[in-house]
């Protein structure tokens, strides 16, 4: 591979291009292979047609080194890819009867007996590599295919996301790993800015980066604007006095970086046994929302604490007995000076309270505000010690 190995993501279902499902593999995958140094060039999705699948192979293969074919390998018959590919790189279908067993095993385990028709996911292009796939019945599967003067490897898996992530825990992991050697990577600062717009972020950043090495990019995302710097591994002591100087004008704005996220104040404090109670009369439901997106991601299992979060809805609170928290945080519209307040009381002490104004950008009354809202919380509560 040379250094900037480039990839591509094809994901085959009409379910997709239907808009029935978001395709979240796409976007998994892009992620590994962008922390292995691999370039990303382009996610395509394709319906069950199999002119539409044939052209789309054609094309994307004259551009990368690594193409990632997802869904397609299942029982019935609009699972075509396996045929497809085996017709692209011009090889026969063989029959492998080590797949036919981890189906028929996987079937006896849940008191089933195996199809016939199941008999169709164990067909591989002759040659093929085959990736067991211990979540699911369609084994994965790869090869090679020559693009000129190039080698071009393609992967065929299976489109249920916990199938993937199998697979490539048990097979692929490694493997792409050693694609471009640390070294070469290109290494990414990830800065997350919040109180003012894009525009204004990146003119602040583009007069700091002219004539560097650096590339840059930005994601406006509510209430967010993250700036994006890439640069070679090799080049990081030069650019080290260009990415110093960016943090410290971007230093107002900055809430944090790279995989870090203000709503794990909140979630640590539980994990560690801390008893919060939070009524939110101001989010409609967001910050709940927020908070329960935010445990899902942390994979939380357990925790020494607990976290109550009630929302006033059409101005009728929900009600939670608050015997027992150690902490009581209370969110609130001030609709004469459009602002909102928090008020924090530790057991034991009065309570502390703390206005957060709303800006020309996060209006007050807004979606956009109230998002804004919902990260200043998780700030204040920071400076509060949990």
């Amino acid at each position: 591979m040379n250094r900037r190995s480039r990839a591509a993501i094809l994901t085959v279902g009409t379910e997709i291009t239907d808009g029935q499902i978001v395709d979240r593999n796409s976007a998994w995958i892009s992620k590994r292979l962008t922390d292995a140094g691999v370039e990303v060039v382009e996610h395509r999705a394709v319906a069950d047609d199999r002119i539409k699948i044939e052209r789309s192979l054609r094309d994307l293969v004259m551009r990368v080194d690594s193409l990632f074919v997802t869904g397609g390998l299942g029982p019935t018959s609009d699972d075509f890819t396996r045929e497809l590919l085996a017709k692209f790189c011009s090889r026969e279908l063989v029959f492998d009867e080590d797949s036919w067993n981890h189906i028929e095993t996987r079937f006896a385990s849940r008191g089933l007996t195996a199809k016939p028709i199941q008999r169709q996911q164990c067909f591989f292009p002759r040659d093929s590599r085959i990736l067991k796939n211990s979540a699911g019945t369609a084994n994965a599967f790869s090869f090679d295919v020559e693009e000129g003067d190039r080698t071009v490897r393609i992967y065929a898996l299976p489109g249920p996301p916990i199938e993937i992530a199998t697979v490539w825990a048990e097979h692929l992991s490694s493997e792409i790993e050693t694609l471009i050697p640390k070294a070469d990577r290109d290494e990414l600062l990830l800065i997350r800015t919040l109180g003012t717009g894009e525009s204004a972020i990146a003119e602040i950043v583009e007069t700091l980066i002219a004539g560097s090495s650096l590339r840059v990019g930005y994601r406006a995302h509510v209430p967010y604007v993250e700036v994006k710097l890439w640069y070679p591994s090799r080049e990081k002591s030069a650019v080290t006095p260009i990415l110093d100087a960016v943090e410290r004008s971007l230093s107002p704005y900055i809430v944090n970086r790279g995989n870090e996220d203000l709503a794990d104040v909140v979630i640590s404090a539980v994990e560690k046994g801390r008893w919060l109670s939070i009524h939110d009369r101001a989010t409609g439901g967001l910050l709940e929302e927020r908070l329960r997106e935010r445990w899902r991601s942390a994979e939380v299992r357990s925790s020494k604490g607990a976290l109550s979060v009630t929302t006033d809805l059409v101005g009728v609170a929900q009600v939670t007995n608050r015997e027992g928290f150690d902490l009581e945080i209370e969110v609130f519209e001030v609709e004469a000076s459009k602002s909102w307040r928090l008020s924090l009381k530790k057991k034991g002490h009065d309570a502390r309270k703390l206005e957060v104004k709303a800006t020309p950008l996060y209006n007050f009354g807004t979606d956009r505000g109230r998002r804004y809202l919902c990260e200043r919380v998780f700030q204040e509560l920071a400076s509060f010690g949990l």
